[in-house]
Parts: structure tokens; sequence; C-alpha cells
């Protein structure tokens, strides 16, 4: 631009002639002219010529109001430029703050999700808990008129060759004792029902968060239509904004299904594709478990799946804070072909075997260092008054065996080939969960009394600590309990949500956790299980995971480990490099090696 008004400052020469000056303006072509240009190119009549001065005051104001044109639409130019400016501002404010609501209300559903799991997990807990005490009631009181299928046969053998002496002898106790299973058989037995069942809202999933849309998005009279072609044909068809939101559903379902495992199909009732409203969407899941043969290797030995039959699932390698995991699935090996695990409880290692209390098949399991079943602890068919149901196990230094029966509410002293030594009774009115070796003692959680109870070996009750409450020596529900190198007693206080230290005399020391989902903290704590540098382990329940503390004597934490990998896990033991942790209602072992 500069150059140019230098040049419009000086004589101009004509484009033609260029040793002519410009003189004259041609008013028909619009253009400067020399002298010679009027007698060749612009010839008079046919071109109106002006002077340059004469043609400057005739276009003068019209140049004028063509300057003031120009300048306004610069100035419009330069406020719509601004504002521009100030939309693109606005929409990172907005975006941003778009972008935290959305984070705000999902985190805010996320926890208030994890609060109704917390609280309809604890319903099922209170109705199971209920339930079974009353059902255990009626077992326990029709065991004993089933005792008379004994006596009956007694008599009937007593009738048939006895003589007069026997008969007669026995009169009035067998008397006696109809009349007592008369007594009984007039005890009304609870009426219980097994309805404990979880019934899903059909519309928990349904949930619409928002929309996030423009302000101007839904004015009456414009509908949100988008042009969509078929897949069947190159033909457009009109659908509506919800049926492409139906569309994509499923589509981002279908892409997260098969990131997951789970193949899924999704249907749509039939309708017409541009109908505004649209018909509900049919979801049909299966899972998919990978079943291919795996290989692990421990020690210096290989052992294959397929030969133990342990696991259907792949070894994976986890990382986390305390180095790499491989874990796997351990379904059990029993004494008898394809015997499986039936309610895995109490875990324990005893010199790198791992004892399982395998409840409902009535053993103690006892592994190998490859997982295979050396030894099975539980023949004493005939010996109780009700079946043997393990709960939970510690072995001695002189290699007995502490089996707690909750079934018959007895301890029973074992030697490794089934030889009862002792046994230890319990109070009838207790609810025992596990058992603790301390320094010649054993100690019972009893969850029902919220306290723990402190027995010699040879079963003479010493003492007990706790109450119902959320004091330093109340519990409630304690559930299980541990004992670390230094005779440090750990309670895992289930409902208070914490651990509660003990010394070897109940004094209460310290205690880890309380409750939430956060580092340092519990929800319904289960098992605990102590390693060789006495760190502690513990089965954070609710929060699916394994709460892992160090040993300082203040109730450190120190690590979350494996989480989600086990669902609800109650029952661990650790040995060196591996975790081994079952949850609530698995049928196997969940193991996790270094």
């Amino acid at each position: 631009m500069s150059t140019q008004h230098v040049r419009m400052t000086k004589a101009r020469f004509c484009p033609t002639h260029c040793s002519t000056k410009l003189e004259f303006y041609c008013d028909t072509c619009q253009v400067p002219i020399c002298h010679k240009c009027t007698v060749v190119d612009h010839p008079s009549p046919d071109h109106k010529m002006l002077s340059l001065e004469s043609a400057m005051e005739k276009y003068m104001p019209e140049m004028k109001a063509h300057s003031q044109k120009i300048a306004q639409k610069v100035s419009d130019f330069k406020l719509r430029k601004d504002r521009a400016h100030d939309v693109r501002q606005d929409l990172d404010a907005n975006r941003s703050t778009a972008e935290q609501q959305i984070n705000t209300l999902c985190q805010k559903l996320v926890d208030e999700i994890k609060q109704q799991q917390i609280k309809m997990l604890g319903q099922v807990d209170d109705i199971y808990i209920s339930k079974c005490k009353q059902s255990d009631a009626n077992i326990e009181l029709l065991h004993k008129i089933a005792s008379a299928e004994s006596i009956h046969s007694y008599l009937n053998h007593l009738l048939a060759f006895g003589g007069a002496v026997d008969i007669m002898t026995a009169q009035k106790q067998i008397k006696d004792q109809q009349q007592h299973y008369d007594d009984l058989t007039n005890v009304p037995c609870a009426d219980i029902e097994n309805d404990l069942v979880f019934t899903e809202n059909p519309d928990c999933l349904q949930i619409d968060l928002g929309v996030v849309k423009e302000n101007n998005l839904n004015k009456p009279g414009k509908p949100i239509q988008s042009e969509v072609r078929r897949k069947d044909g190159d033909r457009m068809e009109t659908i509506t904004h919800t049926q492409l939101q139906v569309q994509a559903k499923e589509e981002n379902m279908t892409k997260q299904s098969s990131n997951t495992g789970r193949e899924v199909s999704g249907e749509r009732e039939p309708g017409d594709v541009g109908k505004t409203e649209t018909q509900p969407l049919v979801v049909r899941a299966k899972h998919l478990q990978p079943t291919k043969e795996v290989q692990l290797r421990k020690g210096d030995g290989t052992i294959k799946a397929a030969k133990t039959k342990q696991s259907n699932l792949r070894p994976c390698a986890m990382k986390g804070s305390l180095g790499v995991w491989s874990k796997f699935k351990l379904e059990g090996q029993g004494p008898s072909p394809g015997q499986k695990f039936n309610n895995p409880r109490g875990l324990t290692f005893h010199n790198d075997q791992l004892l399982v209390c395998d409840k409902s098949n009535n053993m103690v399991q006892i592994l190998n260092q490859d997982y295979t079943c050396e030894k099975v602890l539980g023949s004493f068919s005939g010996q109780f008054a009700k079946p043997f149901q393990p709960q939970s196990v510690a072995v001695s230094k002189d290699n007995h065996y502490y089996i707690l029966d909750d079934s018959n509410l007895q301890i029973i002293v074992c030697d490794q080939n089934n030889k009862v030594i002792r046994i230890i009774t319990l109070p009838a009115d207790i609810d025992p969960w596990c058992i603790a070796l301390l320094k010649g003692f054993v100690l019972v959680t009893d969850a029902k009394r919220s306290r723990l109870l402190k027995y010699t070996e040879n079963g003479q009750f010493i003492a007990e600590v706790g109450s119902a409450g959320r004091g330093q020596a109340q519990f409630n529900h304690p559930r299980f309990v541990a004992v670390n190198s230094k005779d440090v007693v750990m309670v895992s206080d289930c409902w208070n949500d914490c651990i509660k230290c003990f010394d070897t005399e109940f004094n209460y020391l310290y205690q880890y956790g309380q409750r939430g989902d956060s580092d340092g903290q519990l929800y319904r704590p289960a098992s605990i299980a102590v390693d060789g540098d006495d760190n502690v382990y513990v089965c954070d329940r609710y929060n699916a995971r394994i709460s892992m503390w160090r040993p300082s004597g203040d109730g450190t934490w120190r690590s979350h480990l494996f989480q989600h990998e086990v669902i609800q896990p109650c029952y661990i033991a650790v040995s060196r490099d591996t975790v081994c942790a079952t949850g609530w209602n698995d049928k196997h072992i969940t193991v996790f090696s270094k």
C-alpha cells in the first residue's frame, strides 16, 4: 500500500504511449489517457473526454461516500471478529464447565450405586444369618427326633431275640424314651421359608443423565432429524434423533461386550423407521468362559491344569505396587475322581501345605505344593450328633490339627491320621467363626455375643473379651482372629469395619481401618492372614479387595491388592510369595503368586 501511495503522488505516463503523460480522463471507458489516445484509441464523439481535474471534482464525492461505507464495513468486521473470539472463549469455558458437571454427576451416581450395593449386601447378610439360625435350630430338633430310628431298631431286635430279663430291664427305659420323643414331636418347628431372593428393578439401568445441546436446539417447529443410509440399499430415509441414540447404544453395547468376553445380541420390536417413539431394546447376554489348557510353573516342576483339573481360567499377570502377580483358579482335587471344593471356608498354610476347610464336603483337604490333595481329615462318621462341617483350622507346633466344627459346636483336636486326641466342647448359645492358637491357648470368635473366647488346649475356659458396641474392647459381629509372631491378637470387627488388636491378656492396643473405600479404610472386613514379615492381609469384603497393613504396631496401611479379582473375598491364607483367597459363595480358591 505504501508503494502504491508513492506512485500515485508522481506524474504518471500512458501505458500505451510510454513517453506521454496522462492528462485526460475518458468518461466513457473510465480510464486516464494521454493526448495521443484521444486521437487513436478514444476518438470523439464516441468517447467523452474530461480533464483529470474535472473528472476528480466530479467523482470525488462518490469516492468519499465509498470510503465511508468501507470504513463502516471495516468496523463491522472488527466487531464480528471480536465477537467470534469471545464465542470461542465462551465455548472453551462452557466445555470445561459441562465436563466438570458431567463428571461430578457421574461420580455422585457411582457413589450412590455403591451405597445401594452395600445396603443390599447388608440386607442379604441380615436375612441369611437370621434364617440360618432358625433353620439350624429346626435341624437340631429334628436330628434328635431322627435318632428314634436307632431306638426302634434296638427295640425290635430286643423283642425278637431278647429274653424276659432283657426285655423287662429295658422296659422302663423304652417307655421313658418314647415319652421323650412324644414331647419332642409336640415341639413346633419354626415355619421358615427359603425366600431369600433378589429382584432387579427393570428400570435400574435406564438412566437418562441429561442432554448436552445447543441453547436453540429444540425450538418449536424444528424437529431433530437426520438423513441416514440403510444397510440394505442406497435409499435415504429420515430417522429421528431418539432412534439414532438407540442405535448408538446398541453399537456401544456390542463393542463393550466384545471387550469383556460376553456375547450380546440386541433387537427391537418391529416398527417403522421413521416413527418418533421407538420400541424398547431387548438384550440377551451369555458369558463365554475360556477353557484352553494352561501350564503353571512352580519351583522346578510343571503343573498342567488338565492333569489336576484345577482351573478353566488362563493365568494372567497383574502389576501392582508390590510387584507382578500371576493368578489362577483352584477348584480342588479331592480323594475321589473329579472331587472339587464345595463351599471352601477357612484357609491356612502349614509347612508349605495349604489346608482347606471343605465344609459341605465334610472334610479338611491338605494340598501339596502342586495343589494336589495329599490327605483328608474328617473320617469322623458316626462319632458326632451332626455331620462334621469344618469352618476353621489351625495347626500346633506338635502337628496337632485344631478344627472348628461349627455344626456340632466343638473343636476337634486330631493328628494327621484322623485319630481324635480330644474334643473341646463350646457353649450352645454361641456362633463360632474362627479359631487361632496362642501360646498353648485356643482363641474362638463368637459373632452372636460379640466376644472372643480363650480356652486351654485341654478345653478349659480361661477368659473372654468383648461385648456389643463400638468401644475399644467391644465388637459388632467379630468373625475372624489371627496372631502374629509378636503374639498380637487381631480380631476382624466386621460390622464396626475395623481390625482390633490386643495383647495376650486381651488388653486393647490399636486398630486398623474405618468404614470407607479409600486408602486405609475397610468395609465389612473378613478373614485375616499374617506373612513371615508380620504384614497383615485383610479380606476387605464389600470393597472387593485385599488390604495390606504394615507390621509397625500402629495400624499403618500399606497397599490394596487384587481389586475386584475376588468377589466379596472372605477367607485368605498367605505363604511367602503366595496369597490364596476365596469369596463368600465361591466354589474355588483364587491363587495369586509372585
